[in-house]
């Protein structure tokens, strides 16, 4: 076999077909980020072949991390060398999170550097954010096409506290979670259609308080619906943790839309993001899909 990872003597591979090394090495930093960092150190072909991987989900939640973050984007790249990334990083970067406040103005520049991502959450203000910079990172929609490319936005923490900017979301938005803290902020999403007509999948964190009663959150989901033809289900996450509260709305679920699917939040937005949403462990959505997908059939079958 030709050996062409940069002519070095790798015994432990020295008779298997380029493309099962690839699979192991990409496997290896996949289950590890330690261990892809530690890739990257072992030839100039591993480094290009893992920084793809090591950079396509980033998480900065401090200060600190969105400075080092910045600097390291800045890095030059050149097509001519064997130690300097082909291409540029920013590239790369395919789901990004940014749960640290600031600074807002590095924090506009690594969102508007990434303009391959195609998951993005915030933590910090999008109020303010607006101030330095109108827009996310979009992609031009000229028509709806028939297998749009999934691209989620979720607001939690502080960055939706006053209101959603829907100005500022991108009109390629087909998943939004957003943490409603306000009944302004939460009849707002009527308006969600006029900026983001493809959005398919809505998941709203919030306290059971603002639904009221069982009746008027039936209207309003049925408003939200009607403004939004595209939607296919709507997550309800509700922050109460009073057992008896919590199971009334469960029982009330039967009189919502087949779309809308109620359940308990787990833990704070930030950590239960990192339990379903970051790439690997699985949708957001992925149980209300299956739930009413299960309801649909039953509808069908009943009819």
């Amino acid at each position: 076999m030709t050996n062409i990872l940069d002519n070095q003597a790798i015994p432990p591979f020295a008779d298997l077909p380029i493309e099962l090394i690839r699979e192991i090495l990409d496997f290896a930093a996949f289950s590890c980020h330690k261990t892809s960092l530690n890739l990257t150190l072992v030839s100039p072909t591993f480094r290009i072949w893992i920084l793809p991987i090591l950079y396509s989900t980033v998480v900065l939640r401090t200060a600190s991390a969105v400075k080092s973050f910045l600097h390291a984007l800045s890095f030059p790249y050149t097509t001519n060398s064997s130690l300097l990334p082909p291409v540029p990083l920013t590239q790369h970067v395919k789901h990004l999170a940014i749960f640290a406040l600031g600074p807002l103005q590095s924090i506009e520049k690594i969102i508007t550097s990434c303009s391959n991502v195609q998951t993005l959450a915030c933590g910090f203000s999008l109020t303010s954010y607006a101030s330095i910079n109108p827009k996310l990172p979009t992609a031009t929609i000229i028509e709806i096409p028939s297998q749009t490319q999934i691209r989620e936005r979720h607001l939690l923490g502080l960055s939706c506290r006053d209101s959603i900017p829907f100005s500022l979301l991108s009109r390629d938005t087909t998943h939004l979670h957003a943490q409603i803290s306000s009944l302004q902020v939460l009849l707002s999403l009527l308006q969600m259609h006029k900026q983001m007509p493809i959005l398919s999948h809505l998941a709203l964190r919030i306290p059971s308080t603002l639904l009221a009663t069982r009746h008027s959150a039936s209207l309003f989901f049925k408003s939200l619906q009607e403004y939004n033809e595209n939607l296919r289900t709507i997550l309800v996450l509700i922050t109460d943790h009073s057992e008896a509260f919590f199971n009334e709305w469960v029982v009330a679920k039967g009189m919502m839309d087949s779309k809308v699917v109620i359940k308990q939040a787990i833990g704070s937005a930030v950590s239960q993001w990192d339990n379903e949403s970051m790439v690997g462990k699985g949708s957001l959505w992925a149980a209300a899909d299956a739930e009413v997908e299960r309801r649909m059939k039953v509808m069908e079958h009943v009819a």
